[in-house]
């Protein structure tokens, strides 16, 4: 089986799906599966404020066959002629298609390709269609959806969510295809490895003790950094030696506004800014961890929340991580309301209940063993196996659609 798949960029500061698309791609080899990326060379997400390059595929992910092709203006579209081109070209050679998130031009172009091929395509929304996202930038999503986007959810194979939560919250939009639930996998095995805590505190921390409250991720507006902010504020009262470590690239522009937060909750010198962790840098940082903390505002599954689990760091999420209820369900983490009085309790009462943290650091690996890629890649192998079996179907010219009546409701 061949598998093509098409996403706006790789770059790892993106988030969790160019991961995963490159790490599935290496699981899915290792079962005889051929997978292809094409891609655009944005070394950040298309919705960033600034736009570079990736110079060379090869510092990305020199063991894939990634196809990557130069973004053009508007770079915040992650437009290409030269990938709309290129897809049009090869799309014929593939089993089944497989398009990663929404309201950008590879989504149109990998349907427009596959569509004239009669090649079957999976979309993946990658949580592009959160009701709290959908609320955003309202008038031009719903121009994408009259346009294309509706026609193209309609004729897919299948919709791909990353979690349960992540296919309860679009109920709503009655999307009137099949759908499969599979999550972002982990080399959870990586995770199991020892790191040294104390040359993280050297190096980012000045060698300073204390318990450690870490995030990582994008700084981005949906993942409630603000709240995490305050909630320390209430901490650093009853735990004076604590440190908050924010770890993550600034493709938004956020970090000036965190920081006078945190000036204005009288914190500054107890939060650590530190860009994108990566490798035995990321280990480190979750070994020298406390408490790993993530009040989202929304997010359809949260690699980043696994991989702190994996590593045994007990967890304090919200709600709206979509992963909450089966991490609630399994006694794996604490799940609270995104506040910030919420979460300093929950964040104080794991500080001072060592216990406590141990068991839950326990359970959590558990928890996180079933996100390893030996397991997800065999679900990936289902949904692909289904997906090419299922007969293309023409979309019809009409323009109205549930996702559309969504969006203006």
């Amino acid at each position: 089986m061949k598998v093509l798949h098409v996403i706006p960029g790789i770059a790892d500061r993106t988030g969790g799906p160019a991961a995963a698309v490159l790490e599935s791609s290496r699981a899915l080899s290792e079962r005889g599966i051929s997978c292809t990326v094409v891609t655009t060379d944005l070394g950040e997400a298309a919705s960033a404020s600034r736009h570079t390059r990736i110079s060379k595929r090869a510092e990305i992910a020199w063991d894939v066959d990634v196809r990557m092709y130069p973004a053009q203006t508007p770079r915040r579209l992650a437009f290409s002629i030269p990938l709309g081109r290129a897809l049009r070209k090869i799309v014929h050679e593939y089993d089944v298609v497989h398009i990663h998130s929404l309201f950008l031009f590879p989504q149109l172009a990998a349907f427009r390709a596959a569509s004239h091929a009669g090649v079957p395509f999976i979309v993946s929304p990658c949580g592009a269609l959160d009701p709290y996202l959908r609320r955003r930038s309202r008038v031009a999503k719903a121009a994408t959806d009259f346009l294309w986007q509706s026609r193209m959810l309609r004729s897919s194979a299948a919709i791909h969510f990353k979690s349960e939560g992540e296919r309860q919250l679009v109920l709503d939009m009655r999307l009137p295809t099949r759908d499969f639930v599979v999550p972002n996998g982990i080399d959870w095995e990586t995770y199991q490895r020892t790191a040294d805590a104390t040359a993280f505190r050297r190096d980012y921390l000045g060698g300073r003790e204390g318990p450690v409250i870490l995030n990582v991720g994008r700084l981005s507006h949906k993942k409630g950094l603000d709240t995490l902010i305050r909630a320390f504020r209430h901490t650093s009262q009853t735990h004076p030696t604590a440190q908050l470590v924010l770890a993550g690239p600034d493709d938004e522009g956020l970090r000036p506004y965190l920081r006078q937060i945190a000036v204005d909750e009288g914190v500054a010198d107890r939060i650590t800014f530190v860009d994108m962790l990566r490798g035995p840098e990321l280990r480190a940082a979750l070994s020298a961890a406390t408490v790993w903390a993530l009040p989202s505002k929304t997010e359809n599954f949260g690699s980043s929340v696994v991989e702190a689990m994996a590593a045994g760091v007990p967890v304090v999420v919200s709600p709206e991580v979509n992963l909450a209820s089966e991490i609630e369900g399994s006694d794996a983490g604490v799940v609270c309301p995104g506040t910030p009085d919420a979460f300093a309790a929950a964040i104080n009462s794991l500080l001072e209940h060592e216990e406590r943290r141990v068991e839950l650091g326990e359970s959590a690996r558990e928890f996180a063993q079933q996100y390893d890629w030996r397991v997800v890649s065999l679900r990936l192998l289902e949904m692909y196996e289904v997906a090419a079996n299922v007969s293309w179907t023409k979309p019809d010219s009409r323009h109205s659609s549930a996702l559309t009546e969504a969006h203006s409701a």
